[in-house]
């Protein structure tokens, strides 16, 4: 299942449909098998699964990407709808049989602009997207399960030879600190960070930094730069390392079990419990 005809290594200008077609253990991957291992199998692994459409959110991501990470590319891969314009009309069904890009709203082009504008008034950001590269793909094989891994780090920003601080950029609705912390716990932002660093190492690329950018999905337009602690860092480490065995495990039997076969004993959450301070008051 793990077989792939790429080189070992950092590929530079590899189309995002090739990168992801290729069978290597991605973070997302990662990310589907802390669910359970069928998760990742039906996600990804198994033959005649429906093809996995991207979500509103997933698309204004990408558009947003395009716009920070790529803005030459912007008016190459997007195209803004005229204002007024239907395509229930024949010359508006005639412009939209026209166009070779992408077709967006011109609220969405503004909005995807204006995160480009919050994310460089960042100096920490603008200095890291003053200079580097977008979109670079890594292949490499793990060396704890010899699992062939891939990770495509948003920007490289090269501080030398071989050595780099990686900036991953994420929307977001709501910067406040603690939004931003339950958004790294949920969508497992420190594993990402644990997987594409064993990637770039892997590579023969020292990691100075593995920074995250967070810009708002809604107005106002706002950005901030985050990095993580120590502790979650190693955190992510360990999951990660702990989420390959298993798929090593898996992959070698051929078998993703889901949540087990027998009854669970479940309680409440913690959040639900009733404490011994809880008191009941009847009216009389």
């Amino acid at each position: 299942m793990n077989v792939s005809s790429l080189p070992i290594g950092l590929v530079r200008d590899m189309p995002a449909s090739r990168y992801h077609s290729d069978p290597s253990v991605s973070n997302t991957m990662l990310s589907a098998m802390n669910k359970s291992p069928a998760h990742c199998y039906a996600l990804h692994l198994a033959p005649g699964r429906p093809m996995q459409q991207p979500s509103d959110a997933m698309l204004a991501g990408t558009l947003a990407h395009t716009a920070i990470l790529e803005p030459e590319e912007l008016a190459l891969r997007y195209v803004a709808k005229p204002a007024g314009m239907r395509f229930s009309t024949k010359e508006g069904m005639a412009w939209r049989d026209q166009q070779t890009s992408q077709i967006i709203t011109a609220d969405e082009m503004d909005t995807a602009r204006a995160q480009r504008a919050a994310v460089l008034k960042v100096p920490a950001l603008a200095d890291l997207l003053s200079s580097g590269e977008p979109e670079a793909s890594l292949f490499w094989n793990d060396p704890a399960t010899g699992l062939r891994c891939r990770a495509r780090a948003d920007w490289l920003h090269w501080t030398g030879p071989n050595r780099v601080i990686a900036l991953d950029i994420k929307t977001i609705s709501d910067l406040t600190a603690d939004n931003v912390r339950r958004a790294i716990a949920t969508y497992g932002y420190h594993r990402q960070h644990a997987h594409y660093s064993n990637g770039l190492r892997a590579c023969g690329i020292e990691v100075q930094e593995f920074a995250f950018g967070f810009v708002s999905s809604s107005y106002p337009f706002l950005a901030v730069a985050h990095l993580l602690d120590d502790e979650s860092m190693q955190q992510g480490r360990e999951e990660v390392a702990d989420l390959l065995a298993i798929y090593a495990y898996c992959n070698e039997r051929n078998e993703w079990p889901a949540f087990g076969d027998g009854f669970q004993l479940t309680s409440l959450p913690a959040w639900a419990k009733r404490t011994s301070e809880v008191e009941v008051a009847y009216a009389d």
